[in-house]
This record gives C-alpha cells, structure tokens and sequence, in this order.
C-alpha cells in the first residue's frame, strides 16, 4: 500500500503541470468521479444514505467539498465534484463533518454504504469548452434540464487528434447553424484504462430530447450525416447512456 502511495504522487506530481496548464487556458475543468454501481434491489436504501449525508453536511455547514450526483440508466451514481488539481485530491472534504458529527458516528455513516454496491472507484473527467457548443455559457446545470443523454464515443491513440479534428468541425457546424441542441465534450483521464470522449445533451427529459434531436438533425442534416460518418472512422466502439441529475443527492455549500 505505501509503494502505491508512493507510485500515485509521483504521477500525481508528473501530471500537475499539464493539469496546471490547462487550467490556464480557461478551456479544460477537470472533475473528479466517484462513481457507485448500486445493486438495484438497494437503490432505495443508497438513495436515503445519500440523503442523510447530505442532510449531515448543510446541518454542520461543510465547507471543504461539494457535488453534483448523476443517477444513470444502469443504475450507478456518479458525484461530480470540481477540482484545480491533483493535490486537491489529498484534502479532507468531511474534516469538518468529522469534527462536529464525531467521527465515529461519521464512520457509521460512510459504512452504510457498504452493502449497497459490489463495485465503486475514482477517475478523472476533463470538461474540453473549447470543443462544446453553449452559446449562452458553459454549465453542468441548466434550470429546468436535468435530463442526460450520454454518448460515449472510444478512441485509440493514434485516432486521437483525427477526432478531436471532427469535433471541432461538429461545432462549427452547429454554430454554423445556430442549433438550439446544445452539448458538453468530456474526455476520460487518471483513472481510466484506455479513453473515451462522452459527450453530455440535457434535456427536460426523454421525450423533449428526442424532439430537439429530430428538428436539430432537419436543420443541420446536410453538414451533420457526412461528419457522423467522419466521426464514426475513428472511434471503435460507441455507446449511450440515460440519467438525471439528482439536486436531492448533491452538495453544495451554503454561502
């Protein structure tokens, strides 16, 4: 376990300046994923243990850490929180929650968890704003759309900068044509054996995003086919997934 320590900072620290740089250009967020693969005979009790958590950190005013929760059509949770860089990842977020819970009433709490899934990890997102198509500004929330579409789209190496090529391609033609369907490009990193671009559409829910995808496709259908098919070139496996995100499940700090 101390060589794993070890072996993590060192790329912790080989990685930072390339985070740190990012950072700079106002183009790339990174996020930190937990991700929970909740058993579905316990998603009621995960909900409920999520909740009390959350109830447990407004009544204490936890201020070290929030997050957005996503539920997914495949029944795992995923808490979303921001970060600026790999040393963040060293800081207590519940230090306060600790402190004034207990913590072993905290420890309690967390374990409770534990028979609600086989399977839960940590991995790394980078939110790419220069490839994603907001005109009004880039969020992960917008009021009155907590519906998600996710398509995951896995690409090699070598296809990488190929593809990267498409996306921005892809928005300029939707800007092109002032789509109202608009999109957020994330890219896998720590964390993630091999990378995929997901690329995140919300929605009121699943019947308005079948409809602003149809008159989005009879807007923009004669630039849209030809880069599908460009796109699909350089990608060797793709896939969908469905969610909401869940304000009940999340944190954020009260001011």
């Amino acid at each position: 376990m101390k060589r794993l320590k070890i072996s993590l900072l060192t790329i912790s620290l080989a990685l930072m300046p390339i985070i740190s740089f990012a950072q700079d250009t106002k183009d790339i967020q990174v996020y930190w994923i937990h991700e929970d693969r909740v058993k579905p005979n316990m998603t009621d009790e995960y909900e409920q243990i999520s909740k009390d958590l959350v109830a447990a950190c407004k009544e204490h005013n936890v201020q070290e850490t929030s997050w957005l929760t996503m539920s997914l059509n495949d029944n795992s949770y995923l808490s979303i929180t921001p970060i600026e860089n790999f040393a963040e990842m060293d800081k207590d977020g519940f230090a306060t929650l600790s402190e004034k819970m207990g913590k072993e009433k905290m420890k309690e709490l967390f374990q409770r968890f534990n028979p609600t899934y086989d399977e839960h990890g940590d991995y790394m997102v980078y939110l790419h704003k220069n490839l994603s198509y907001m005109p009004g500004g880039i969020s992960q929330t917008i009021e009155g759309q907590n519906y998600r579409t996710l398509y995951y789209n896995y690409v090699t190496p070598e296809n990488d900068a190929n593809y990267i090529a498409v996306l921005k391609k892809m928005k300029a033609a939707f800007e092109k044509n002032n789509s109202k369907m608009h999109y957020r490009v994330y890219k896998t990193g720590f964390g993630v054996m091999g990378s995929y671009y997901m690329i995140a559409v919300a929605a009121e829910n699943n019947l308005a995003n079948a409809q602003i995808g149809e008159e989005n496709y009879n807007l923009m259908k004669d630039d849209f086919d030809p880069l599908l098919k460009e796109m699909s070139q350089y990608t060797w496996k793709m896939d969908e997934k469905r969610g909401w995100m869940r304000e009940d499940l999340g944190y954020i700090p009260a001011n």
